[in-house]
């Protein structure tokens, strides 16, 4: 297996991240993440979509796009009246695209695909309702860290005037460990115990993606998109092990190991994947789109996380307004304002509830003077619900992102007189 390390190991505590795959990142560049997510009927020739890639086959002739994106990212966990708060800040994506003919684009680019932190602690003292004078005092911490990934690279075509078709090559890799440790600090008679599982995960699958736009009077538009890939069987290494050690040993790696578990030929599946998207809008002036998503996620394995794992689905709704793209002394006429929003039933059951996430965000693309290049800037709050009476917790996640997409003319020849 290639040695290949999660690119950014983002560093937001969510005990939601303890199951399967951790915590399923918010997908596309800041264009589509300030319009709730939505995206699979858009496609521009001066951003990149990988949310479908047909979308590819609209880059301009003799262009180069390039977008990169960091974002600050604070989550606040609240159970009834106690509340713990986390940020970050960490790379989002980098991606660029040119066109290889007049009817063929080619992009390419890295994103995170989930992530798996979490670090929790429950300390239970003599004068807790929970002690046991036979066990005493302990100290009991469940800590994640990692995260996978995703590397993708593809083609669009426009075989004929308003219809794509594109696919993406897409290289899943990272990885998860999880620990769970017991402190007994009671009594030096007694061994502390460590549980440690790490889940190295990688592998390629193709996705596949079709948009036709309807080009109506007064340069009103309308179009639709498909975006679907299969399910698929990763390869995986998978590594338990389980120690125990004397609090009054000189080291903690003085171990004694009771059971250690390594699969490498392990494997993971994970789900089959589609979307459908629909957009309206007017060329420069506005747009309006929404995009439904499913996942089949109750066919996976994930090495003993099945039960955790249900189907999911999204709502995502969006809308962007220019007033004026072309105008010369209002700047703010030029800017793109950008909004939507989007609710989710995630792919997580825990004691017997869905997981389910709703959002609002809000954007801008401030232009850079005399070029098709923009800063992105984009607001997300997101609200993960958990019911108190199934011991779960509500989490409250704000997320600020911006990109740079610079978009250029590299592949036009100088005319000399």
């Amino acid at each position: 297996m290639p040695s290949l390390m999660a690119m950014g190991q983002k560093q937001i505590n969510s005990p939601y991240s303890r199951f399967g795959p951790g915590i399923i990142e918010q997908q596309g560049i800041f264009k589509s993440r300030a319009m709730g997510g939505a995206g699979i009927a858009l496609s521009d020739p001066t951003s990149i979509n990988y949310l479908n890639p047909a979308s590819f086959s609209s880059v301009d002739t003799n262009s180069f796009v390039f977008d990169f994106g960091i974002e600050y990212q604070a989550n606040i966990l609240t159970d009834d009246n106690i509340s713990y708060r986390s940020d970050d800040i960490n790379f989002h994506h980098l991606a660029f695209a040119f066109p290889i003919t007049k009817w063929m684009g080619f992009a390419t680019g890295i994103f995170p695909y989930s992530n798996g932190y979490y670090n929790m602690i429950k300390t239970v003292l003599e004068s807790d309702p929970e002690y046991n004078p036979i066990i005493g005092e302990f100290k009991n911490t469940h800590k994640g860290s990692g995260s996978y990934n995703s590397y993708f690279a593809g083609l669009g075509i426009k075989p004929i005037k308003n219809l794509s078709f594109g696919i993406n090559f897409t290289y899943l890799f990272g990885y998860i460990e999880r620990d769970n440790l017991y402190l007994f600090t009671d009594d030096n008679n007694q061994f502390n115990n460590l549980s440690s599982e790490n889940i190295r995960l990688y592998g390629y699958n193709l996705e596949y993606g079709i948009q036709y736009r309807f080009d109506l009077r007064n340069d009103f538009f309308a179009s639709v998109g498909i975006a679907y890939s299969m399910e698929k069987t990763y390869n995986s290494e998978y590594e338990n092990i389980f120690t125990r050690y004397a609090p009054y040993q000189s080291s903690l790696y003085s171990f004694d190991t009771i059971n250690y578990v390594y699969d490498s030929n392990a494997s993971v599946d994970l789900p089959e994947e589609s979307g459908m998207g629909i957009a309206f809008g007017k060329k420069d002036h506005f747009l309006v789109t929404a995009d439904y998503t499913m996942a089949n996620w109750d066919h996976v394995s994930f090495h003993g996380y099945e039960d955790y794992l249900v189907n999911s689905s999204s709502i995502k709704l969006g809308a962007e307004f220019i007033p004026n793209k072309d105008a010369n002394f209002n700047y703010l006429n030029r800017i793109e304002y950008r909004l939507g929003g989007f609710f989710s039933d995630s792919q997580l059951m825990v004691n017997g509830e869905q997981i389910h996430e709703f959002g609002i965000t809000f954007g801008v693309g401030l232009p850079m003077n005399r070029s098709n290049s923009k800063v992105n800037l984009f607001i997300e709050y997101l609200k993960r619900n958990g019911s108190m009476n199934n011991d779960l917790h509500d989490e409250n996640c704000l997320t600020v992102g911006v990109s740079l997409n610079l978009f250029d003319y590299w592949f036009v020849k100088q005319k000399y007189k």
